[in-house]
């Protein structure tokens, strides 16, 4: 086609390309997967809670502190690009702390220490391992025991059929401590995910370190927790 402009005729070439070839092209661009595969089928708008015979009762602060706790999360907002792939995490912590006496008995009352956060996850393939590399970090939280910007470094893999999701500390975090107090702590966590018998369960423990907050030097307190969710295999509305 040819067009009259300000400085003489200029021909215009129109390349027609159909809208199935585009969408195709467009889709060899984005980041895949087993990974992302996994999540997409069994995660993916999905809300977990605390499996129905599992104890909610926890040991705080080396054992000064007792807690009642239970917990839902709900995986949403996934996002896929060529270099990889996001989503968020929310949330919704129920949450009574005790402080124990020499007995290990409670002192009454408990503080209610419920909370809300929203996590927001990133991941992509490092070129010189093949393996997912990311980082988590809190976008909303309405308690300072989730940090506004707090930010792990992750790993994220296949381990047979189970996903498995390694973060590694970074900074620290105030946990709760006796008397209505917080210490600067920071936990290691992996991550399980496996189906089985038409749920997927959320298994992950923790290992617990006390942070130098000048040096950011991490101490083990040979703490541990473990808990574990699940959901049934039908997605959230």
């Amino acid at each position: 086609m040819k067009t009259q402009t300000l400085f003489g005729t200029m021909t215009v070439l129109f390349l027609m390309i159909s809208p199935a070839l585009a969408q195709e092209k467009a889709a060899d661009l984005l980041f895949s997967g087993p990974e992302l595969d996994f999540f997409c089928k069994y995660m993916l708008d999905r809300e977990f809670g605390l499996v129905p015979d599992a104890s909610g009762i926890r040991q705080l602060d080396g054992g000064k502190v007792e807690s009642d706790f239970d917990r839902k999360i709900r995986y949403a907002n996934l996002a896929v690009t060529p270099g990889g792939f996001t989503f968020n995490a929310l949330f919704t912590i129920k949450q009574t702390n005790y402080d124990l006496d020499a007995n290990g008995k409670r002192i009454l009352p408990g503080r209610v220490v419920d909370s809300t956060f929203v996590s927001k996850y990133l991941f992509g393939r490092s070129e010189s391992s093949g393996k997912l590399i990311g980082h988590v970090e809190v976008l909303y939280s309405d308690s300072s025991n989730a940090n506004l910007g707090m930010a792990n470094n992750m790993l994220l893999f296949m381990e047979g059929e189970k996903l498995v999701e390694v973060r590694i500390p970074g900074g620290y975090s105030d946990f709760y401590a006796a008397g209505g107090k917080r210490t600067a702590k920071t936990a290691k966590t992996r991550t399980e995910f496996a189906v089985k018998d038409g749920k997927i369960f959320r298994t992950s423990v923790s290992d617990v370190f006390e942070v130098n907050t000048e040096t950011l030097e991490m101490t083990p307190t040979g703490e541990q927790s473990k808990t574990m969710d699940f959901t049934e295999l039908v997605r959230v509305k």
